[in-house]
């Protein structure tokens, strides 16, 4: 293997473990690290920035990315789609691990696609599901913090839909969701047990209160054997 694929693969594995969770040293700093040139290091990064791990802004650095918003988000309204939920046969213990709970500041698709400001905080959640204990399905949110407030981890061990409801008194409304294919990324691999080759299962979703003020960016990865996807008529 090339010593920048190399490198890049060992940053990835830090990305993952959380040792980098908001920024990349800089380069030549990765360089002194690696013990390789600055250009070696270019090389690398841009591995990762094409799995969409990192993104470099010119004279600030290389910062690590959010799951990435479909596009079709940024324009749509409240739509009549049947809704999906995951099942399992029989009885089954469905426990939840968070991967990651930060409050940060949004990113432009992240401004366009919940209508807020630059400058308004979100919620920056992934949590693993576990089925029977095994993991079964991985899950990125983002949601503005003005509009659900109060959301804590142990929030999050239960249902943040439940806490919507009950204890901020919002209704939910419609939403939007996309269901397509993957290959297995890193997070998969390393949350998911997923082989590279295995196919995931993605559910990428915009949620919206019943005024149709949007207060959710989800995507939901699902492993391809454990559970299932079906169609139901109202919103759970």
């Amino acid at each position: 293997m090339s010593r920048y694929k190399e490198i890049a693969t060992d940053i990835e594995k830090d990305i993952i473990s959380k040792k980098y969770t908001y920024q990349l040293p800089e380069q030549f700093d990765l360089a002194k690290k690696y013990n390789t040139s600055r250009v070696t290091i270019v090389h690398a990064l841009k591995i990762l920035a094409q799995k969409n791990l990192i993104k470099t802004i010119k004279g600030h650095g290389t910062f690590i990315c959010a799951k990435s918003i479909p596009d079709v988000f940024l324009n749509s309204g409240a739509s009549e789609n049947d809704g999906f939920t995951q099942h399992v046969n029989g009885s089954a213990e469905i426990t939840s691990h968070i991967v990651s709970f930060n409050i940060r500041k949004p990113n432009q698709k992240e401004v366009k696609a919940l209508n807020i400001d630059i400058n308004d905080d979100v919620y920056d959640i992934i949590r693993q599901r576990i089925l029977n204990n095994q993991p079964a399905k991985l899950e990125y949110t983002i949601m503005p913090v003005k509009l659900i407030p109060g959301i804590t981890e142990d929030v999050l061990h239960k249902s943040i839909y439940s806490y919507i409801k009950n204890t901020l008194k919002l209704q939910i409304g419609k939403d939007d969701r996309i269901i397509t294919a993957d290959k297995s990324d890193a997070y998969d691999m390393q949350y998911l047990d997923c082989n590279s080759d295995d196919p995931v299962l993605c559910v990428h979703q915009k949620a919206y209160l019943v005024d149709g003020t949007p207060f959710e960016i989800s995507e939901f990865r699902n492993r391809y054997d454990r559970g299932a996807l079906t169609v139901n008529g109202s919103k759970s």
